[in-house]
């Protein structure tokens, strides 16, 4: 990022209108897969409610902050424009109804084929498609 004078925080404002005001987009790779969110801790917790309130677009990297990988189920997480999954779509995916890509064509096809996966072919020496 910074190589491409993009900037990077080391922190969020807490200032929902400052964010709102100063940047056009929030990238949203704050949690892992396995996070347990019944014991997200400080500063997560407070980000969360930061985010949930901003107005700019959100994209989230592989699954949106908060919500939980394996359930299909709208959770309580904060609400992205732009989902990016990673290798494959996670349960939580199902229902989610902004724009979709799906990055990493890197699977081998025995672990696709082990387990169950319908993933799409990417075109020519693309790493990235919109589903």
């Amino acid at each position: 990022c910074e190589k491409m004078d993009i900037p990077f925080l080391s922190y969020l404002p807490t200032e929902v209108q400052l964010i709102n005001d100063a940047y056009n987009l929030v990238i949203d790779a704050i949690l892992g897969v396995d996070t347990d969110l019944a014991e997200q801790r400080e500063p997560y917790s407070g980000i969360l409610v930061t985010l949930k309130q901003i107005k700019i677009p959100i994209a989230s990297v592989d699954v949106p902050s908060g919500w939980n990988a394996e359930e299909a189920a709208k959770t309580d997480g904060i609400n992205p424009e732009v989902l990016i999954s990673l290798t494959a779509p996670k349960k939580c995916a199902a229902n989610f109804s902004g724009k979709h890509f799906l990055a990493g064509r890197f699977l081998p096809y025995d672990i696709q084929k082990k387990y169950d996966l319908n993933l799409p072919e990417f075109p020519g020496t693309d790493c990235i498609m919109e589903l």
